[in-house]
């Protein structure tokens, strides 16, 4: 895989995946404390740097100025949806 695109188990991986899990579920977007809980790391930094790179390869779209609106683009759900499809066989 290219440099920069998630792979199954890593962290910028699982964020895309919460991110997407999030969107479904409630119809808005996650904030970077429920990220960081469901991701399991402490540092809101942390987080905060996996949504700008996921942000600047086009995996997710925020609006500025606008509270939840962090969402994966149809980029980031095919990958999810490719990757869980292979985590599954």
């Amino acid at each position: 895989m290219p440099v920069g695109v998630p792979r199954a188990g890593d962290t910028k991986f699982e964020v895309l995946a919460a991110v997407s899990d999030h969107w479904k579920s409630s119809r808005k977007g996650p904030t970077v404390a429920e990220l960081r809980d469901v991701v399991g790391l402490s540092a809101r930094s942390s987080i905060q740097f996996h949504i700008n790179d996921l942000i600047e390869d086009h995996y997710l779209i925020n609006v500025p100025g606008v509270g939840r609106s962090l969402k994966t683009t149809k980029r980031g759900e095919r990958l999810v949806k490719v990757i869980r499809e292979l985590e599954d066989l």
